[in-house]
């Protein structure tokens, strides 16, 4: 017994390693207009639209130069080539990498945003190729037996992929920061989330690290937590120790026993390094603040309590207020209300909100708010541009209306896949400014804007070179300047003024200090910015005549992104605490401004620039990375027996155009083996795919001889193709898809090819062919929330029709139609209560035998066991009739309804230290099922009370009960919902005394 859990542990290992590598589902991947080509060095392959060839260049000298430094460093030298591809489809910064099925490294071109976690670089793309190829380094670490069965198997289990995040992240995070000048570890905003942490009590544990915690910073805790603790280990024991300790662990067949491999190196588990590693967080603080305190705080009162994301406040001008009262508009995302712009009226004494904030403009991402003269707010969303890509573009929404929808006609969007973000209006209205991102470096730019409020003659302003930032510009009250935050080359992001009509700047800093988000006072005298140059984000003013810098804040924890009141008398800042960000006011006073101190001058100097390398450049060539790298056994119970050898594969190009899958099923009583393949394409607008199957099943009904049924081989033979057209909205989601298969089998008569001909004969096995049509298409504009139960707001539907016949090449008919629609409807009171409604329904009709019929019912929870349904992914589903058993009802067409109320219970965020065991959440539900599946429902079928309420029907049917949703995270990576739960039918064919279930299932 303990060898059966020792291989299965083996093989989820495995399947988790392999699961992180799986290229993603089908959809159109990139821009079908780009060509792609391949830069090959020594030891890279950096794959990339011709459009992106200076970055590929660098991308492939700086990967050849950190490989020769992280090879040594971590002890580790891979023989394969290491593809790399780079794409520019989104505005944000990101990169991943998988040793699985080859060693693969994805790099996004642009640059981090304003207020990003891994805005501490001094080159963006020497810190992103770092961290990423110390994840290959780390990854391909394979030795042992798990290097013995992938030479025989191809590479399928990497043990060091299949660790907690916080280990393979944070060993990442530690190399950006020590080959570099910059990184994370140096980072003051790390800094300040982790200060917070320690000063709430509120310390992340371990077990909360090695999953998917429900807490803030959620992600983050995996690079914060675990460079900071990997860092403070290799400190105190050398900088070989996580190198020795990826080597032990590269070598384990069965996964997740991390302290094993840290004791060896150590003589201590992660568990007892950990309670060192938290009082030295609480020393190294209590020291800071102790020094920050003595110079006297300088902190806000706290106006929101909102938390995780609550950035860019801006007061509102008056020509866009109702009152004198003064306004703030600020950007909020909770992960529970609507992300966007919201509003709120302060109190007299600027110490609260008088009310509670309106949404006054939905977005997609974070955004900066502008106002015109005429009260018109400005801001950016992340929109669809051409269906493949996301792209920042700017907004206008007309004053004194709102556009909480995203979709009224008051909001206008001003520009189409510009990439375009922080727009800000000059006081006359007359021109506009923003800044621009593309191929990795972001331009300020600068425009008119006619009457109409469009943009016209847009120009650079200032010209930037190759991979340098422009951040947040902001118009002087004059409008002949402006101010923004640049970053340039040596990790320098520092405050300029430019002059608007000449292009000309001065660097007001030029340090080492992150400096950004300035904004003017109202009368031009003063301009204020954050500043991390104490190592605490704070508030700064520097007073343009005399060039004199002071500090206005002196907080604790971090102040960021001033707001300045029109009357230059309060001073709004994003503040932080351990729940995330809020807003925080306090006077301005200049007589309690301090002496700004000096900018700190201990980093290291950034690396030289990678020296040439050999490159050939090539075309792209798919087959290349095409082929399949490894190979899958299983053995299990098939359709004749129980012992079946499953043989299956895959193979993706590394761009993402092509993929297949074969699967081959040996089942050793079968007349032969069944084999299953697939293809899909993915370089046009729309997503295409193939499959082929062949198969011989055992049928036990369908051939009639001398009265009794006789079992008998039916060979069918399938192919089928789909196409897919995805239209991709701001806020909505919309497919269209089309399908044909075609399908023909035949009976094989046991033990002759022909039926006695004495025999009385009832029927014979039926064959033919059978080739259908089907178009669908669906709509989504749900709205999830981290903290409730499931889907928070909005509404899905589908709708499908498939067709058979002659026309089709079909010797059997069918027509069906089916239909769905899901809608969700937050509950007014608090607590992210909500109610739940799906109702659906088919009909079919035709000639074929096998089709065309639906089953409703409960639960299947004979057949279906909860340890598979976890591991293979195959969930049961949530469109059911609990209560009664599986396929209970059937019949040529079908109605189904669940209304289901919703609500949170308890998130225990716990789980067994670093063991792969993670309770995340506690969820209740009460529903009511109504439905059945009938071949015609009359009127006498249902039976109404009088005031209309359904309360019998012998084709329909009702069941009520209550479950527990329990929300885990198995194996550090897969998060699952299990469901404990009671349903009570009320027809006669419902399961006597109700139905108790434990299933895994997904929330409809």
């Amino acid at each position: 017994m303990k060898a059966f859990f020792a291989r299965r542990a083996a093989l989820v290992g495995a399947a988790l390693s392999l699961a992180l590598a799986v290229p993603r589902t089908a959809e159109a991947v990139g821009d079908p207009d780009l060509d792609w080509q391949t830069i090959e060095t020594a030891h890279f392959r950096v794959h990339h639209p011709s459009t992106l060839t200076p970055l590929a260049e660098r991308v492939a000298r700086l990967s050849e130069a950190i490989h020769e430094r992280l090879t040594v460093a971590l002890g580790n030298r891979p023989r394969s080539i290491t593809e790399v591809v780079i794409t520019d489809d989104v505005d944000s910064a990101n990169g991943s990498a998988t040793a699985l099925p080859f060693n693969t490294v994805r790099l996004y071109a642009t640059s981090p945003e304003d207020l990003s976690p891994l805005g501490d670089y001094d080159d963006w793309l020497f810190d992103l190729i770092t961290h990423e190829h110390t994840h290959i380094l780390h990854l391909d670490n394979i030795s042992g037996i798990p290097a013995i069965a992938n030479a025989i198997l191809g590479k399928s289990y990497a043990p060091n992929q299949v660790q907690p995040r916080w280990v393979i992240e944070g060993l990442a995070t530690v190399y950006e920061s020590r080959e570099s000048s910059a990184g994370r570890l140096r980072s003051a905003l790390f800094d300040m989330f982790l200060r917070a942490d320690v000063l709430d009590d509120n310390i992340a544990r371990l077990d909360q690290m090695s999953s998917t915690s429900m807490r803030w910073p959620q992600g983050n805790i995996w690079y914060l937590y675990g460079s900071r603790f990997l860092g403070w280990i290799t400190d105190v024991y050398g900088g070989h120790t996580m190198t020795a300790v990826a080597a032990d662990y590269g070598q384990n067949v069965i996964p997740w026993g991390i302290n094993r491999s840290m004791r060896r190196a150590t003589g201590r588990t992660y568990e007892e390094l950990f309670e060192g590693f938290k009082d030295h967080l609480r020393l190294k603080y209590a020291a800071q603040v102790r020094a920050i305190e003595a110079k006297g705080l300088r902190e806000g009162v706290r106006l929101t309590r909102h938390g995780r994301n609550v950035l860019y406040p801006r007061f509102v001008p008056r020509n866009a207020r109702a009152t004198d009262a003064d306004e703030l508009v600020y950007y909020r995302d909770d992960y529970n209300v609507r992300e966007g712009i919201y509003r709120a009226r302060l109190s007299a004494r600027h110490d609260a909100f008088e009310d509670d904030a309106k949404l006054v403009a939905r977005t997609r991402g974070a955004s900066p708010s502008a106002f015109s003269p005429a009260g018109d707010h400005f801001h950016q969303s992340n929109s669809p541009f051409k269906l493949v890509y996301r792209r920042d573009d700017l907004y206008r929404v007309e004053n004194g209306k709102t556009a909480p929808r995203g979709d009224e006609a008051a909001r206008h969007r001003l520009t189409t896949g510009l990439r375009a973000g922080a727009p800000d209006i000059s006081s006359d209205g007359r021109r506009i400014t923003f800044t621009v991102n593309t191929k990795g470096t972001t331009f300020l730019q600068i425009a008119d804007l006619d009457p109409e409020g469009r943009i016209q003659n847009r120009r650079d302003l200032v010209p930037s070179a190759r991979f340098e930032q422009a951040y947040t510009p902001r118009f002087s009250p004059d409008g002949r300047s402006i101010a923004y935050s640049a970053w340039t080359t040596g990790g320098y992001r520092d405050i300029r003024v430019v002059d608007v009509a000449t292009g000309s700047f001065q660097n007001i800093t030029h340090d080492r200090a992150i400096e950004a988000n300035p904004t003017w006072s109202s009368d031009g005298k003063t301009l204020y910015f954050s500043s991390d140059r104490s190592g605490v984000p704070n508030i700064y003013a520097y007073d343009v005549a005399s060039r004199a810098l002071k500090q206005v804040t002196n907080v604790r924890i971090g102040a960021l992104q001033p707001a300045v009141s029109p009357d230059g008398k309060t001073l709004v800042y994003v503040g932080y605490t351990s729940k995330g960000y809020d807003l925080y006011a306090m006077p301005l006073d200049p007589a309690r401004f301090l002496d700004a101190p000096p900018a700190p001058t201990d980093r290291p100097d950034p690396p030289p620039e990678p020296e040439r390398v050999l490159m050939r450049k090539v075309p792209y060539q798919a087959l290349s990375t095409l082929a399949p790298r490894n190979y899958g056994v299983a053995f299990g119970p098939g359709n004749y027996s129980q012992n079946a050898l499953t043989l299956s594969t895959f193979g993706a190009d590394v761009a993402g155009f092509h993929e297949f899958q074969a699967e081959m099923i040996a089942d050793f009583a079968a007349p032969a083996p069944r084999v299953n393949l697939d293809y899909s394409y993915r370089r046009l607008p729309v997503d295409l795919s193939l499959r082929f199957f062949y198969a011989v099943s055992p049928r036990y009904q369908g051939y009639r001889s001398n009265g009794r049924d006789i079992p008998y081989d039916e060979r069918g033979i399938g192919l089928s193709s789909s196409m897919v057209y995805r239209m991709p909205g701001e806020f909505t989601d919309q497919s269209v898809s089309f399908s044909y298969s075609f399908t023909g089998f035949r009976g094989d008569l046991p033990g002759q090819t022909q039926p006695d001909p004495y025999a009385t004969r009832t029927r014979l096995p039926i064959g033919g062919t059978i080739g259908t049509v089907r178009a669908a298409y669906s709509f989504s504009n749900v709205e999830g929330s981290l903290d409730a139960a499931g889907s928070i707001r909005g509404y899905s539907m589908r709708l499908a029709v498939e067709y058979a016949g002659p026309m089709t090449g079909s010797d059997f008919t069918l027509q069906t139609a089916e239909t769905s629609i899901a809608g969700y409807i937050p509950m007014p009171w608090r607590g992210l209560h909500t109610l739940a409604l799906r109702v659906a329904g088919g009909i079919a009709a035709g000639s074929y035998p096998r089709d065309g019929f639906f089953f409703v019912g409960g639960y299947d929870l004979d057949n279906v066991s909860i340890v598979d349904t976890v591991t293979t992914g195959i969930y049961d589903g949530s469109f059911v009739l609990r209560g009664y058993a599986p396929g209970s009802a059937s019949g040529r067409a079908y109605v189904l309804s669940n209304a289901e109320y919703r609500f949170p219970i308890v998130k225990p965020d716990w789980g067994l230290s670093t063991l792969p065991f993670f309770i995340r959440r506690l969820d209740g539900n009460v529903f009511v099922d109504y439905g059945g599946a009938f071949d015609k429902l009359t009127r006498d079928d249902v039976s109404f009370l009088s005031n209309g309420a359904l309360i019998d029907a012998p084709k329909l049917h009702t069941s009520v009960g209550a479950e527990l949703w329990l929300g885990l995270s198995l194996g550090y990576y897969l998060n699952t919902q299990l469901r404990l739960g009671y349903a009570y039918g009320f027809s006669g064919k419902a399961i006597p005394g109700g139905q108790a279930y434990f299933v895994a299932s997904s929330a409809f």
